[in-house]
């Protein structure tokens, strides 16, 4: 397949085909922001960035330290059948029960969540590597 070309395909006013995808934001290896889109995490992560609205570039309405802070986003492509509100809600649920959410997080709040087999090794991947970004 080529890589400098692109195709999108329009169905219905949406994009057609497009993948979900969560991802957390990091400072110093401890999580400060998870989310889920649809877009591809580039595109999320830019408007996270820019956008003036705060509902779109969340990150920039929600976190002082963004302009001068070295973050990292990492993003996990999730299996079409897993609903993007439920893997949010269980990503956060997973990552404050390991301690993982930064004293600066600034996401949803965690809620008490039993989790699925269907996230079992999503949430390992997850947590395996925010760990070796937390190690450096």
């Amino acid at each position: 397949m080529d890589r400098d070309l692109v195709e999108l395909r329009i169905h219905g006013g949406n994009l057609a085909d497009s993948e979900s995808w969560v991802y957390v934001w990091l400072l110093e290896g401890r999580v400060i922001y998870v989310g889920t889109t649809g877009l591809p995490p580039e595109i999320r992560t830019w408007l996270h960035l820019h956008d003036p609205d705060p509902d779109i570039g969340r990150m920039k309405a929600l976190y002082p330290g963004i302009e001068t802070d070295s973050l990292d986003v990492i993003a996990f492509r999730l299996p079409g059948s897993v609903p993007r509100p439920e893997a949010k809600v269980t990503v956060i649920a997973h990552l404050s029960a390991a301690g993982l959410l930064s004293e600066r997080y600034v996401g949803d709040p965690p809620q008490r969540k039993s989790i699925g087999a269907e996230f079992s090794s999503l949430l390992d991947l997850i947590t395996s590597r925010i760990g070796k970004h937390a190690t450096g």
